[in-house]
C-alpha cells in the first residue's frame, strides 16, 4: 500500500498544499494546489469558523486524490509568539566500553529539555547544534564515539500553547491527521539553502502576508529564528488606506506595478485607478506607490536587521541573505534588501 505525505502551509493569505507518494525512488509529488485562507492573522488562529470552513475545502480536495492523503500531514507553525533560546545538556555514558549510543543521545536531549519554559508555552522544536564528548565540542554526530560524558548544546523553539492547542483541534476537527509540525523559517531555510550558505553562515528572510521570519545559520548550526509581527499585507493595507481603496484592488495595483525602491521610478508615470478599481477616478504616480512600498519594507528590515545585531558581532554572514515567501514578488526587494 503507497504511503502519502502531505505537507499544508497555512499562511494569512493562502492555503498552499502539496501531496506526495513514498516509493522505493522517492518522493513523487501528485498534486500541488492552493486556497485562500481565512480565520487566521499573523499565522494565529483568530476566527474558528472560517478557519475550519476553508479547511474542509482542503480536505475535500485532498480526498479527491485519495482518501489517505490526509492519513500524514504535516504543517507550517508561525507567529510573534513563537521564540528561540539556546540550551545545553548533559549525561553520563551508561555504558562500561563507553561507547555512545542512541539511548545516550537521547538522554542528553531530554537533558537539555530540563529548562524553565515561559508560563503556557512549550516546546516545539530541540534542535542539536554540537555535541562535546568530554568536554571536545563541534561534534554532529557522536553516535560509535567513546569517552565518559556527553553534553549537547540546542537551540528550543518554543511556542505559546493555547495558540497551538487551537491550532491542532481545528486541523483534527475537519479530518487531518498531524504527523509533524514544523516552525514556518525552518521548513523555508530546508527548502532553499545548500550546506554551504548554512556552513560559510547565512540569514534567510521570509517575507509572508501577515509575518516576516528569520532564521540564521553559522557553519552549519541554527543560531537564531524568529518571526516579526509585520508582512507585505502591510504593505498592501498601506497602500488600501493611502488611495482609500480596497484591499483586493491594493493588492493587484501592487503586483502589477508595485516597486520597492521609489528612487527608481520616474515621477511622470503613472497609474489608472479605475483599471483597478470602477469606484476610484484619476491617476497616481508610480513614485507615489513605490514610496509606500518602500517605507513599510524598510521598516521591516530595519526589524530584521535589529535581530542580527542582537546576536553579536562573532556571528558573521558570508553568505548573505536569502530571501523567500511571497513578499519577493515585489519587484526591486532585492536591491531594497541590499541597502
Amino acid at each position: 500500500m503507497a504511503n502519502f505525505i502531505t505537507g499544508l502551509d497555512i499562511g494569512s493569505s493562502q492555503i498552499k498544499c502539496v501531496v506526495a507518494e513514498e516509493g522505493k525512488k522517492g518522493l513523487t509529488v501528485l498534486a500541488a494546489f492552493k486556497h485562500p485562507s481565512a480565520g487566521l492573522r499573523r499565522g494565529v488562529i483568530v476566527d474558528v469558523v472560517e478557519a475550519t470552513n476553508v479547511l474542509r475545502e482542503i480536505v475535500l480536495d485532498l480526498q479527491k486524490i485519495s482518501r489517505r492523503a490526509v492519513h500524514n500531514v504535516f504543517v507550517n507553525v508561525n507567529g510573534e509568539h513563537i521564540k528561540s533560546r539556546l540550551s545545553r545538556g548533559i549525561s553520563v555514558v551508561s555504558r562500561p566500553d563507553q561507547e555512545i549510543q542512541e539511548d545516550d543521545v537521547e538522554r542528553v536531549m531530554q537533558s537539555s529539555k530540563a529548562i524553565k519554559l515561559t508560563q503556557n508555552y512549550m516546546v516545539l522544536h530541540n534542535i542539536p547544534r554540537e555535541y562535546f564528548i568530554d568536554d571536545v565540542g563541534d561534534i554532529q554526530n557522536p553516535r560509535g564515539m567513546t569517552g565518559n560524558r556527553l553534553e549537547v548544546a540546542t537551540l528550543i523553539v518554543e511556542v505559546f500553547a493555547p495558540h497551538l492547542n487551537l491550532f491542532l483541534k481545528t486541523l483534527e476537527r475537519v479530518g487531518l491527521r498531524v504527523g509533524g509540525l514544523i516552525f514556518n523559517p525552518l521548513a523555508s531555510a530546508e527548502a532553499v539553502l545548500s550546506r554551504k550558505q548554512r556552513d560559510l553562515g547565512v540569514a534567510l528572510v521570509d517575507f509572508g502576508f501577515g509575518t516576516t521570519s528569520l532564521a540564521v545559520f553559522l557553519e552549519n548550526k541554527l543560531v537564531h529564528a524568529r518571526t516579526i509581527p509585520l508582512g507585505v499585507g502591510h504593505v498592501t493595507s498601506d497602500i488600501a488606506i493611502g488611495l482609500k481603496t480596497s484591499v483586493d484592488a491594493a493588492e493587484k495595483m501592487k503586483l502589477t506595478y508595485g516597486f520597492a525602491s521609489a528612487r527608481e521610478i520616474s515621477r511622470k508615470d503613472v497609474v489608472n485607478l479605475i483599471d483597478f478599481d470602477p469606484s476610484l477616478d484619476g491617476e497616481v504616480s508610480k513614485r507615489f506607490l513605490a514610496e509606500v512600498i518602500e517605507v513599510r519594507l524598510a521598516e521591516i528590515l530595519d526589524l530584521v536587521n535589529d535581530e542580527l545585531k542582537s546576536l553579536g558581532r562573532e556571528v558573521q554572514l558570508p553568505s548573505g541573505a536569502v530571501i523567500v515567501g511571497g513578499g519577493v514578488k515585489t519587484k526591486g526587494v532585492a536591491e531594497l534588501v541590499r541597502r
